[in-house]
């Protein structure tokens, strides 16, 4: 049985994760054709403060889940997250230059920039929540990490590539993007589900089993993925929604499937876990703010993109 406590702290970072990956997608669309850039304008300047406002969130809901945690972690990941954290305001102090501009040349200079920091950021995130994941180059007696083995083994890198198509899957849809023709998304999301998979069973030694005993989870996301891709060849605007959705459950499946193993086999989450009845009682604020929080972003995307672009 899955934790409680564990499976809210993920569906938070699950809601982060699925925000932040939308818009690396939107960058690399930047990148293929700078046409779309007015569509991208408007998706992303009301996402880019939900995103920041998710990860504190996020954070905010680990210290109170795994607080005797925070120690091991914050000493391990001090470098990276500290880089990590410092491109995360370069990026944001770029698209706040770029929106506060009139020079359409500056703009542009700044978006792409921009772009340059939020890729970058997403590698130091895969890499942090990857190596969490696989305990590639964690040393945890030590409490340390070699940020160069967790960065360049091929179990990150496998997972950059995959979560960099899924993210151009998406992005695709949302974008209704033509280069390359409309099978691209469909291609790109396939590929992401064969890497992840074959990494994960490769460096992961838990989960072929977990993956078989959880098997409805993969099941779950591939009917999603399926219905967004089907309304998309269709020509339906519901297609970018639905993929919006796959991303978030398909994260979060993948938090049932890890529970409870962490950095691979050398930890688990529940060794870290705060049982008091406290605790349990901040997991159900967080769950009633976190439908609060998503329900009022899901009212302000309306407002300042759906509803201007129909």
């Amino acid at each position: 049985m899955i934790n409680v406590q564990y499976m809210i702290n993920y569906t938070v970072l699950a809601a982060f994760l699925t925000l932040f990956i939308a818009e690396v997608g939107s960058s690399f669309v930047f990148l293929i054709n700078r046409k779309y850039y007015p569509k991208i304008k408007e998706f992303i300047t009301p996402l880019w403060g939900p995103i920041g406002t998710f990860a504190i969130f996020y954070a905010v809901n680990t210290e109170a889940t795994y607080p005797s945690a925070l120690s091991l972690v914050g000493t391990m990941y001090i470098a990276l997250g500290m880089t990590a954290g410092l491109f995360f305001i370069l990026r944001n102090a770029f698209i706040m230059y770029s929106e506060a501009h009139s020079d359409e040349r500056m703009d542009l200079i700044y978006r792409k920039l921009y772009v340059v920091m939020t890729v970058v950021v997403a590698f130091l995130v895969v890499t942090i929540f990857s190596s969490a994941v696989s305990g590639i180059g964690v040393n945890v007696s030590q409490a340390s990490v070699n940020a160069l083995i967790a960065m360049l083994n091929p179990f990150n890198v496998a997972y950059f590539i995959s979560i960099s198509l899924i993210a151009l899957s998406v992005s695709y849809v949302q974008f209704n993007v033509k280069e390359g023709g409309r099978m691209v998304p469909l291609v790109s999301t396939a590929l992401a589900y064969i890497i992840i998979i074959a990494v994960s069973e490769k460096y992961l030694p838990y989960f072929a089993s977990a993956l078989a005993t959880n098997y409805c989870v993969l099941i779950i996301s591939l009917i999603i993925a399926a219905a967004g891709f089907v309304a998309y060849f269709l020509g339906k605007s519901i297609s970018k929604y639905i993929m919006g959705v796959w991303l978030f459950i398909s994260i979060d499946m993948f938090g049932v499937i890890q529970y409870p193993h962490l950095f691979g086999t050398a930890a688990e989450y529940t060794q870290f876990l705060n049982n008091s009845v406290m605790a349990l009682y901040a997991s159900y604020v967080t769950a009633i703010g976190g439908s609060l929080v998503a329900f009022y972003l899901a009212i302000f995307l309306y407002i300042n993109y759906v509803k201007k672009i129909s």
